[in-house]
């Protein structure tokens, strides 16, 4: 009889009884993928058939029975000495809900870790994996709008940003898209993001106060406050995205849609004005811009009664006044050309 020999495991007070006499082999193991293989001191004892073999429950020593159908003898040996496939029914539950309860205890640690602790469960969502939700929640956040493409404004932009990533510490390059929508509202996504709408261009009264809200904006990125909002606010979500799990909204897109209707903290809001107005002061730019800006929306809002979306995203309190104040000193973020090219991005001068 052929078949393909596995590497022998040395069972370890295994015995082989051959059924005709009452004599006990002293007995090694040798396990195929088809044959079990009954070696003794003298050569071999027997070769069984291991979809023919017969396990018995553990006796009273925990020691387990194997025989064969159709064949003389059986073996007494260690269950830990067979094949997870042949243990004994009851061993092979309790293996199973061994491994049952590991996952169940894995989906525990999980769910506490994502929505008691977002901040350490962002920290470990690969870059390659919140790039790639970035992608998606920009596709619903710009939807059938308008990506303004002004090049000299673009650069502008794109330069004052680089400016405040490299204040922040932040090491990939901040993706930034001017949307042609009416919104009064700049947004951070996941992968360093950065979303400004034609609105808030149009509502700011100077460049200084748009490069006060980018440098807030700035202070999100910096801490990863996208994907710890999205782990606060959707955190099972994220558990059934990765676990492939229903539990509500399993698939990674509608999570992006998730994301962009989530919240700040106070807290984070805090730390975004008061790094904010650090990184423009690192970078020798005017830091009172965004302070401006809430004064000036304040303003306007008083009379026209208008909510503001960047407000209503990004509440206020008097310490938050406090911490955006910042300093006349310093240069403008734009030149007056520059500001006029960011102005005409969308074609609305």
């Amino acid at each position: 009889m052929t078949h393909s020999d596995s590497e022998g495991a040395r069972s370890a007070g295994t015995r082989f009884y051959d059924g005709r006499s009452a004599a006990a082999h002293v007995a090694t193991l040798r396990w195929s993928d088809a044959y079990l293989s009954i070696d003794g001191a003298a050569g071999e004892l027997a070769v069984w058939p291991r979809a023919r073999l017969v396990v018995g429950e553990p006796d009273p020593d925990g020691r387990v029975a194997l025989s064969c159908k159709g064949e003389p003898g059986r073996v007494s040996t260690d269950p830990a000495r067979l094949p997870a496939q042949i243990m004994p029914p009851r061993m092979k539950r309790r293996h199973y809900l061994g491994w049952m309860a590991v996952g169940v205890v894995a989906l525990v640690l999980a769910f506490v870790l994502v929505v008691r602790l977002p901040t350490v469960g962002a920290a470990l969502v690969p870059s390659g994996a919140e790039n790639q939700l970035g992608e998606m929640v920009e596709a619903v956040v710009v939807g059938k709008h308008k990506v303004c493409r002004g090049e000299e404004g673009q650069r502008a932009l794109e330069q004052l940003e680089a400016r405040l990533a490299r204040a922040a510490g932040i090491a990939q390059p901040v993706r930034l898209e001017v949307v042609d929508r009416k919104m009064v509202n700049a947004l951070t996504l996941p992968g360093a993001r950065m979303v400004i709408m034609r609105g808030l261009i149009e509502r700011v009264g100077n460049a200084d106060q748009l490069a006060g809200v980018m440098a807030h904006e700035t202070g999100h990125i910096a801490r990863r406050d996208p994907m710890v909002a999205l782990f606060r606010g959707a955190g099972i979500g994220v558990i059934s995205a990765t676990l492939g799990i229903n539990f509500g909204f399993a698939d990674v897109s509608s999570l992006a849609g998730r994301l962009v209707g989530l919240s700040y903290s106070r807290e984070m809001e805090r730390l975004a004005d008061a790094n904010g107005v650090a990184y423009l002061q690192a970078s020798g730019l005017r830091s009172d811009g965004l302070a401006g800006f809430f004064a000036l929306t304040d303003k306007r809002n008083g009379s026209a009664g208008a909510a503001v979306e960047f407000l209503s995203d990004h509440p206020r309190t008097s310490d938050r006044q406090k911490q955006s104040q910042g300093s006349p000193l310093g240069e403008s973020a734009l030149t007056p050309q520059e500001w006029a090219a960011v102005r005409s991005m969308c074609g609305k001068p």
